[in-house]
């Protein structure tokens, strides 16, 4: 059975931000998608730099969470990877 991983907002965007919200810019990947581990899923934006997702491990993103232009905060739950069965 596969197993669900929750895609979080990298712990860097707690360093990056300010005051200000983050943003979620874009999406490379959409639901449904296959993606390698260390893929590139999404840019988040803060007041001071953007932040890559990167997919934590292979797998399909089953579900969006957070879309474009929508605030983040720092460790927010922004998507779901269903991740093969391991062995």
């Amino acid at each position: 059975m596969p197993r669900l991983m929750d895609i979080l907002a990298d712990e860097q965007l707690e360093e990056e931000q300010t005051s200000c919200e983050a943003m979620l810019l874009f999406w490379y990947v959409g639901e449904g998608d296959w993606v390698a581990e260390g893929d590139d899923l999404a840019e988040i934006e803060t007041a001071k730099a953007v932040v890559v997702v990167k997919a934590p491990a292979a797998g399909v993103l089953r579900e969006v969470l957070v879309r474009e232009g929508d605030a983040v905060g720092s460790a927010q739950k922004l998507a779901v990877l269903e991740c093969p069965e391991e062995g």
